[in-house]
């Protein structure tokens, strides 16, 4: 659910933000012009109210007659931004924050949080970075709908940046990420039985490795990316038996911001093995794609998300499960204030290992749009009044569901 919550924030968000750093080189800070300036800070800050109305299932019941309603709120304020230091480096930065709040049911009420940032140290045609970040999750788990625990990670990382003439620039890293969660509701720890492992016990990990990142300009604003990474995985507990290497390889491709095509393509493979040999693997294709496409001058858009990964699930019947699924989302502006949109999308989780489990959720949604002001460097006041709803359908029935959300929106800033 929280997948596809999050995938039509995307959609809303597409036509402003995506693929605008793919436009230079990393060795160069980002135009300026295009930024506020706060100090020593240039900006785009933004604040998005994607729901602001009624929830028909707060906690996501699968039997009707216990299913709960209210009246909520999903506010999420952002920041991106530069801090230029003379000729010697940069730092670009971006920060969000996500508060979902209800009038009655005060129990789930929670926040989101979510910040990178990385420093830059250009010397000619090559040039050093490092990196960082920290994400606070708890959005209820695509794979467990019944908890919302926390999850915290914690990225870091450095390498190389090499300019090969200015069609083509290579970065070449190291990158460790520490992986954490807890629930203070977990049923192993309110109500423990011999052998239940908590769920802290089956997330805290650390996972390190190398990676590199390719881009060659192919023509306009086109380029061809190729992204690689290998990583080891070890848990804390060795007891679970997740720990696993893995390895994955995806060519791509990077559309300008401002072209009729754009967003970004990335299909290829990986390669999860577990060490527990009694656990199944997975090899097999991954997918990342998020492009927008404007017909002609109708004032109308098609967005397109397209995913497919394998990840851990916080499960303890099952250590791994794919995510595959696509959405289309088509706005169409009538006139310079008034406009539409409607989307569609289906996903399946599929379960490794022993678990038949196999979930397909689809979501559906209509909306009015009423777009107030925009300018060309994509600063934008929007309003929208939407309906969107969800099915999940298991092979196990009593995991079904439905949720369907109604109520205004709001989009300003960058």
């Amino acid at each position: 659910m929280a997948l596809i919550k999050r995938g039509l924030t995307l959609f809303l968000l597409l036509g402003v933000s995506v693929a605008a750093a793919q436009e230079i080189s990393p060795l160069e800070p980002p135009d300026t012009g295009r930024y506020l300036r706060w100090g020593p800070f240039r900006v785009r800050p933004s604040l998005t109210i994607p729901t602001f109305g009624y929830d028909d299932n707060v906690f996501y019941r699968t039997d009707d007659e216990e299913r709960v309603g209210d009246y909520f709120l999903d506010i999420s304020p952002g920041v991106e931004g530069v801090v230029l230091f003379g000729n010697r480096a940069f730092v670009t930065f971006a920060e969000k924050l996500e508060f979902y709040a209800y009038a009655n049911e005060h129990d789930a009420n929670y926040f989101n949080q979510f910040g990178r940032a990385r420093v830059t140290f250009p010397l000619g045609n090559y040039g050093v970075y490092v990196d960082g970040g920290y994400d606070r999750v708890r959005d209820r788990p695509a794979d467990a709908t019944d908890v919302r625990p926390i999850r915290k990670e914690i990225p870091f990382g450095g390498g190389m940046i090499f300019k090969f003439g200015w069609r083509t620039d290579v970065e070449i890293g190291y990158a460790k990420t520490r992986f954490t969660g807890e629930d203070p509701d977990d049923p192993c720890l309110v109500d423990p039985v011999p052998g239940c492992i908590t769920i802290d016990r089956r997330i805290d990990r650390d996972e390190s490795g190398s990676r590199l990142l390719a881009r060659y300009l192919l023509f306009g604003r086109t380029r061809f990316t190729l992204r690689a990474s290998e990583r080891d995985i070890v848990f804390d507990d060795p007891s679970v038996q997740r720990d696993a290497h893995e390895r994955r390889i995806l060519p791509g491709l990077d559309f300008g911001l401002r072209g009729r095509v754009y967003g970004n393509v990335r299909v290829g493979w990986a390669n999860f093995d577990l060490e527990n040999p009694a656990a199944e693997d997975f090899q097999g294709g991954v997918a990342d794609i998020a492009v927008g496409y404007r017909l002609g001058g109708l004032g109308s858009t098609l967005y397109l998300r397209g995913y497919r990964d394998v990840q851990y699930s916080v499960l303890e019947s099952t250590d791994l499960f794919t995510n595959t699924g696509a959405e289309l989302t088509f706005v169409r502006y009538f006139n310079r204030l008034i406009g539409m949109e409607l989307g569609g999308g289906r996903g399946t989780l599929d379960f490794l290992g022993t678990d038949p489990r196999k979930d397909d959720i689809s979501r559906g949604s209509a909306g009015i749009r009423f777009r107030v002001s925009e300018n060309d460097l994509g600063r934008r006041v929007e309003y929208a009044f939407r309906y969107v709803l969800t099915r999940r359908n298991s092979n196990l029935d009593y995991l079904d569901q439905t949720r369907g959300t109604i109520g205004f929106g709001m989009s300003f800033g960058y």
